[in-house]
């Protein structure tokens, strides 16, 4: 089954995801992975209407030439049944000799040297007919070869691309897993430590007492970093991913929703310049 086509609606409900806390940064970057291989069936079609425009295309201007030369060929044909009866007239002419009329005579040599100039011409014209077709031949065939050329070299970096981007994802979710596990320890051991030198400093009775045991020394550090471990450190770990995560989701979102876009006017820009309905396409391609 085809992966359907990405669509603003598709934008806009991400948008909405993006602005929900509660849908996890895995969860995010699992769907707009899914929103770019939608968009891979959007650029497919795009290749796909441009391919079957520019064939269309051809065919119809090859066509249009064929049928020119084919009325050129059948008026040709026309001309050389005028000129088979006008020889088999000059041969019944001379069927029982030589006329003595010189007059009669004049006119039936005049009109077999019309006849020869006449064959002469038309056998040119029809040399010139059999080259211009075989001229057209040979430049739709070779049209023909650089379309699928085209085609072909479209198909490769088409694919390449998503397989890249769908290793951007990867790597962009590594790399912000890493940062968030770095700034999640700053944050975990940070607050402790704040509140750790903030009684420390303040000279609370109960915190302010120096003994020669580090720990006892720094009880409520360790005291601040159990409860924030136990109670916060999630919290902490899932709003710096949020917040690492968001911002970056919503550049790619920004990026993809501009390509959106391109697409759009190029599928509009091919249904100009060779007059033919995407949705008549669209329809042809489903129902075969």
């Amino acid at each position: 089954m085809p992966i359907p086509s990405l669509s603003e609606k598709d934008l806009e409900a991400y948008r909405n995801d993006l602005s929900n806390p509660e849908k996890s940064t895995g969860e995010l970057f699992i769907k707009l992975n899914g929103l770019y291989q939608h968009f891979a069936s959007n650029e497919q079609l795009l290749a796909d209407f441009e391919y079957v425009s520019a064939l269309n295309s051809l065919e119809s201007s090859y066509a249009s030439k064929k049928e020119h030369f084919n009325k050129e060929i059948a008026e040709l044909k026309r001309q050389f049944k005028q000129l088979d009866n006008r020889i088999v007239a000059a041969e019944q002419k001379l069927r029982h000799g030589i006329p003595e009329d010189l007059l009669v005579m004049d006119k039936i040599i005049a009109e077999q040297e019309s006849i020869v100039e006449d064959q002469e011409k038309l056998n040119n014209a029809e040399t010139n007919i059999v080259e211009q077709v075989r001229k057209i031949d040979i430049e739709h065939g070779m049209a023909l070869q650089k379309l699928e050329q085209q085609q072909n070299n479209r198909e490769i970096p088409f694919k390449g691309k998503f397989s890249a981007f769908n290793e951007q994802i990867k790597n962009a979710e590594k790399g912000i897993t890493l940062k968030v596990r770095g700034f999640s320890l700053l944050a975990i051991i940070g607050i402790p430590l704040i509140i750790d030198l903030f009684f420390g400093i303040t000279g609370f009775p109960a915190f302010s007492k120096s003994t020669n045991n580090i720990i006892f020394n720094h009880y409520l550090f360790l005291i601040s970093l159990i409860l924030i471990e136990l109670f916060l450190a999630d919290k902490i770990r899932n709003r710096i991913s949020r917040m690492l995560s968001v911002t970056y989701l919503k550049d790619l979102l920004n990026k993809l929703d501009d390509l959106l876009t391109e697409n759009k006017r190029q599928l509009a820009k091919v249904e100009s310049e060779h007059r033919i309905s995407l949705a008549e396409f669209v329809k042809k391609n489903e129902d075969a």
